[in-house]
């Protein structure tokens, strides 16, 4: 009896893993799931490695969490076992990934026929000053934002072994959606090229101003993702990521899960390679190459009309950005049309 008791617990704890491990690799950043749906390939090394960070941490967060506590003492112990760690796991996670495209990039292999763009002409050592200067902002964001909401979302004294599957799907679900919201909002407006404001001649172009220096690459360099000038790191990065945990209250779990999931699919995205197992990049290549599409990680494209996929492109002979599948149909109706016109003439 107490046999078939113990493997009714250990089948209920593995069931209860698997559904948590599900919703980690489907429910974050929905590129990979609208690159599922564009190009039919699963992201397995992304699902693989998910899955491995979440059992990582779950068999070792409490752990950690009260050894740096106990190491820093109880006055710098918290923040340090919170925006700290998780902007450490976020360093190791974004540059190790980016490393292995760099490489890719200054060497010559059969992985090259999978790259979809070398627009770029800054390299990988040109643009790493720029993006370490925005991870430290990340840094000094993070904790100021933990002692400004007295470490709300950073809290690990409660053991996560207790914290049930349903608190971290919403805790899942709430920081994807609260992180979509304010970055969707904040790189669109940031996209205004002509904003007009009281008691000036002439309309400020925001575009100009802010982002345009994210756009002077062109997602082909994995390290690009965070290649951007200050203000746009604090309105696009910084803020979408310290909001949601000072609204819902986070266990340290949730934010350092996702140190790994948004650092590996930021770099895969702009990294410019459709490689097995990994993020598919077309989508955020058509953003810079195209400006006005995909803004977003997911759902508000979709909602607000601003999503392209990239079936709905022509690539091949039409350059950076291809050519809308529409635009190619209407003229090759519009040859054929003239053609017409022309044989019954010539009749």
């Amino acid at each position: 009896g107490t046999s078939k008791s113990r493997n009714k617990r250990t089948l209920s704890s593995n069931q209860t893993t698997l559904k948590k491990t599900v919703m980690l690799w489907s429910g974050w950043q929905s590129d990979i799931a609208e690159g599922i749906a564009d190009s039919g390939k699963v992201p397995w090394v992304f699902v693989f490695l998910m899955a491995v960070w979440y059992h990582t941490l779950a068999n070792n967060v409490e752990s950690w969490y009260a050894g740096i506590v106990n190491y820093f003492g109880p006055d710098y112990g918290p923040v340090m076992a919170g925006p700290v760690m998780a902007w450490t796991f976020h360093m190791i996670f974004y540059h190790s990934h980016s490393a292995i495209y760099a490489y890719l990039d200054s060497h010559d292999g059969p992985w090259k026929k999978y790259k979809l763009t070398t627009t770029d002409k800054m390299t990988w050592s040109q643009m790493l000053p720029n993006v370490v200067k925005n991870q430290c902002i990340f840094l000094v964001s993070g904790v100021a934002a933990f002692f400004a909401s007295d470490g709300r979302g950073w809290d690990g004294s409660k053991p996560w072994s207790e914290v049930p599957w349903n608190v971290f799907f919403f805790d899942m679900l709430s920081m994807y959606i609260v992180y979509e919201a304010i970055f969707y909002t904040n790189h669109r407006i940031l996209h205004i090229t002509k904003l007009n404001v009281p008691f000036m001649e002439k309309p400020v172009n925001l575009y100009a101003l802010f982002h345009k220096e994210h756009h002077s690459t062109y997602a082909s360099v994995g390290v690009s993702g965070l290649y951007m000038g200050s203000i746009d790191c604090v309105l696009t990065q910084t803020l979408p990521q310290v909001v949601a945990p000072a609204l819902f209250d986070f266990h340290p779990f949730t934010l350092w899960l996702f140190a790994l999931i948004g650092s590996l699919n930021a770099v895969s995205t702009h990294s410019g390679y459709d490689l097995w197992g990994c993020s598919a990049p077309h989508g955020h290549e058509l953003h810079h190459s195209r400006y006005k599409v995909n803004y977003g990680t997911g759902f508000l494209d979709n909602l607000l009309n601003t999503k392209l996929y990239e079936h709905e492109v022509v690539r091949e002979g039409y350059g950076l950005g291809g050519r809308l599948v529409k635009d190619v149909e209407k003229a090759k109706a519009y040859k054929a049309k003239v053609a017409a016109q022309q044989s019954a003439k010539a009749s």
